[in-house]
């Protein structure tokens, strides 16, 4: 378990990366262990990816799957370079001996470093990724209103084309999760080595513990429990762990 000096280390190591929780913003340094948690939300929402997403810029495509934020997070970076293809960045959080929050003192930032492997893909396979995005309603209006729990299995995409934004979301278990074809495409080009944690259904009603104090749920205080909200082509505002 980990104890309180611990916790005001994490606290202050992500102070001091943004300069106070509340203000931090993602700006592409997502390898950084000093920022993924304070930026996370503002990652997750492809902030920076929605300021750079003018007419003639490349594409830039980001895919999250949240399998429990404490237990995987799974992260796809499609960047193009500028000919049709492009290079795939696969990042891996926890699943692998791991925890996503856990602090130790062999490596005190261990919990928020991923396994990355980088791959090109050639034009044919952007185009095939490209026609499974269209397939599984990524470039489609978001669910507006779809709440996203921490503990479940979902995706969330923002995806930079033609210099427009789409932001979009799937929750497991429901039709439209089930429809999606470019999970299996991004999984067979990871070369991270990490198996997928397959999808866990949450109880329903179990997102309502976001919004109790730990200390009156009884439970370890190192889960993370928030809920964030799909509004109109991204997330609801933007909250801290």
């Amino acid at each position: 378990m980990i104890g309180k000096p611990f916790r005001r280390i994490r606290v202050a190591l992500l102070l001091l990366a943004c300069g106070g929780l509340a203000a931090c913003s993602y700006q592409g340094n997502i390898d950084n262990p000093l920022t993924i948690k304070a930026t996370w939300f503002s990652h997750l929402n492809g902030d920076d990816i929605r300021t750079a997403c003018v007419e003639g810029s490349t594409p830039h495509y980001r895919l999250i799957y949240n399998a429990d934020y404490d237990e995987q997070l799974r992260s796809y970076e499609v960047v193009g370079d500028g000919a049709g293809g492009a290079t795939l960045t696969a990042r891996v959080y926890g699943s692998s001996g791991l925890v996503v929050n856990r602090i130790q003192f062999s490596d005190p930032l261990g919990w928020a470093r991923a396994t990355k492997r980088d791959t090109v893909l050639s034009a044919a396979q952007v185009a095939g990724l490209d026609a499974a995005l269209q397939d599984s309603g990524a470039f489609a209006p978001a669910p507006e209103g779809l709440q996203l729990f921490s503990k479940e299995t979902y995706w969330v995409s923002t995806l930079c084309r033609d210099g427009v934004v789409f932001f979009n979301a799937w929750r497991f278990p429901s039709d439209r999760f089930a429809a999606i074809t470019f999970d299996e495409l991004l999984f067979a080009l990871d070369e991270t080595g990490i198996a997928v944690r397959e999808p866990v259904a949450v109880p329903v009603g179990a997102s309502a513990r976001a919004g109790v104090p730990r200390r009156r749920q009884g439970v370890d205080d190192r889960g993370n429990y928030f809920n964030v909200k799909v509004g109109d082509n991204g997330l609801e505002g933007h909250l801290a762990l």
